[in-house]
């Protein structure tokens, strides 16, 4: 027993040391990609459009509102949602009482175009773990390859989904990113980075959406099947007239 724990014991601190460097390396590197893109203000107030939605984003330390409105049938429909009132929907003005059912739903909706428009703040929300992977080449460039999970407390709805980022090491601006989930069915999403803009010195930019044949390909083999010109484009995230305030 003795011999068997004296053995054992350097092997468990050296990764337990590894482990503490893994995890300070990877926060400076989204630290340093927080600081690029300009979301590391304390208080931002941004208004755009995202496809048949006018979007509102207000953030002051850690309190948020996110808003989205539409035109559907001639009314206007509201959805707000904040980090203390939880989701509200208007309907021309007018409160909807919704079933919890349905607010999630809704809330999940406008949380995800709301998580995707602020990266990579989110990366150091309360819920996310996040692992620094192997470096990795991707069309030329040297990539820092950061995967992120979620806790089930505070990881919402779709916290089993499994994300990965490539952070390029000379600019820190995450030029690709990739995530499972389970929803309708299950699958995987592969996104490049495209149309970049800074405004007022916040980094926005739209994705190239990607899917694989395989919806269960593993999220670190995207990269070079991408590379093949073996991934389907179904879509593109394009977030437009951007203004901050």
């Amino acid at each position: 027993m003795i011999s068997f724990l004296k053995c054992t014991l350097p092997f468990l601190l050296l990764l337990v040391a590894c482990k503490d460097i893994n995890d300070k390396k990877v926060e400076e590197i989204i630290n340093k990609s927080i600081e690029v893109s300009g979301f590391n203000t304390n208080e931002i107030d941004i208004t755009f459009d995202f496809r048949a939605y006018h979007y509102e984003f207000f953030r002051k330390d850690y309190n948020f509102t996110y808003a989205r409105t539409t035109i559907k049938d001639d009314k206007k429909i509201r959805d707000e949602l904040s980090s203390t009132k939880g989701l509200k929907r208007f309907i021309d003005s007018v409160p909807e009482s919704l079933t919890d059912s349905l607010a999630v739903v809704y809330s999940n909706s406008l949380n995800s175009v709301m998580y995707f428009f602020q990266l990579p703040k989110p990366l150091l929300d309360g819920a996310v773990h996040s692992e620094l992977l192997d470096e990795i080449k991707i069309e030329e460039a040297t990539y820092w390859t950061i995967k992120v999970y979620f806790s089930e407390e505070g990881g919402g709805e779709d916290y089993q989904d499994e994300y990965r980022y490539w952070i390029n090491q000379d600019t820190y601006e995450i030029d690709y990113l990739a995530y499972n989930y389970t929803t309708e069915g299950g699958g995987i999403r592969f996104r490049k980075a495209i149309n970049k803009k800074r405004v007022k010195g916040i980094l926005f930019q739209d994705y190239q959406n990607f899917s694989p044949s395989n919806k269960f390909e593993p999220l670190d083999s995207l990269p070079q099947i991408y590379e093949d010109g073996l991934l389907s484009q179904i879509s593109l995230i394009e977030n437009k007239n951007i203004i901050v305030q």
